[in-house]
């Protein structure tokens, strides 16, 4: 199927954009006489047209989670209401049954957000840096149980718990540091080993200190991505520009972290049997640990141009940059990449979502 995308302004220039099965094809400078015989057209009118938004962490919506295995359909429709065409579903630590229902049958084919595979939030993690992971099922790495998990794109993993690094360098995906207590010289060898992001950068993790800069030292020095909630309470406003000055829009990554009750208002939650309040759009666990947020990733965008961040670069972060991280050819308006836009207006609100070409909104 062909769809033309007609007077878009991207970057400033107006431009005609062909697509061939959901890929772009084309890129011409806008003309009234530009049509297509047969193409399903769309008139943007000269509002603008960026790349959709990709978010690699983020758990559910609208009361579901992923880890569940629930609302694969609700969640993919809202999160592309919201301006994110790609997402991989983030799951939690959990039993392997669990992990293997959660990513091996909930499928591919949500209505609206492209699933491009899943991210496995532990359970290899660190019990000392557990945060809201559940520490019944922190284990060590299996490599075996590990490939019985089909189509995942990352995995979040503790460096110094026994057997991490021979699992970091043999288990064939991209691997983010993360709910660790790992010092640097231990992040070192990681990044040489193979891993090649942090997750939640200062959540869950030891801080940069001048004399232990810990696993955030040793991703500057290894050039590594970083993931970073920005919406302004997991991390400080001026620690989220220390970041962006550190590693630029080319490695840094902003993340939602989304958890199931993203999208509902205020209350109590039970998910995965475990008690979330959501006070003020942040969620705790009953003992007050941060867990995970209650933001789309269009509004952690907003927050960081709020803070100072560059539009441009604000929306490469989560678009281009976490695409990528994990080395698929989305986040770009160009040929070859997937057709998945967002049309907003001025106030960055979402008028219109693409998806591989295909208007969902």
């Amino acid at each position: 199927m062909i769809t033309l995308f007609k007077n878009a302004n991207y970057n400033g220039n107006a431009v005609d954009i062909i697509a061939c099965d959901g890929i772009i094809s084309d890129i011409l400078p806008h003309s009234e006489d530009t049509n297509i015989e047969g193409a399903v057209s769309h008139d943007i009118d000269g509002k603008d047209i960026l790349p959709g938004l990709f978010d690699i962490h983020a758990h559910g919506c609208l009361s579901f989670d992923i880890t569940e295995g629930t609302g694969r359909n609700e969640m993919c429709a809202h999160l592309a209401q919201s301006g994110t065409t790609s997402w991989l579903p983030t799951t939690m630590t959990a039993s392997h049954e669990t992990l293997l229902h959660s990513v091996n049958e909930v499928g591919f084919n949500g209505v609206g957000c492209d699933i491009v595979g899943f991210h496995l939030e532990g359970p290899y993690v660190s019990e000392k840096a557990a945060g809201a992971q559940d520490r019944d099922f922190i284990r060590l790495p299996n490599i075996d149980e590990f490939r019985e998990y089909k189509n995942v794109k990352m995995i979040t993993v503790a460096p110094e718990i026994e057997g991490a690094m021979d699992f970091i360098e043999n288990c064939g995906t991209a691997v983010a540091l993360g709910h660790t207590a790992c010092d640097y010289d231990t992040a070192i060898k990681a990044f040489e080993r193979g891993a090649n992001c942090l997750t939640h950068t200062f959540n869950a993790m030891p801080p940069l200190h001048h004399r232990n800069p810990g696993p955030i030292g040793a991703a500057i020095d290894k050039g590594a991505f970083v993931q970073v909630i920005t919406d302004g309470f997991h991390v400080h406003p001026s620690v989220v520009k220390m970041l962006y000055r550190a590693f630029g829009p080319e490695r840094m990554i902003i993340i939602s972290d989304s958890i199931a009750p993203a999208g509902l208002p205020d209350g109590e939650y039970v998910i995965n049997n475990r008690l979330i309040t959501v006070k003020n759009s942040h969620a705790y666990l009953p003992d007050g640990t941060i867990a995970g947020s209650a933001s789309t990733l269009l509004e952690c965008v907003k927050s960081a141009i709020s803070f100072g961040i560059p539009k441009e670069d604000a929306f490469r972060m989560a678009s281009e940059t976490p695409a990528n991280c994990i080395g698929v050819k989305k986040g770009r308006i160009e040929k070859g990449y997937d057709a998945d836009f967002i049309v907003l207006d001025d106030g960055l609100n979402v008028l219109s979502t693409f998806v591989k070409g295909k208007k969902i909104q």
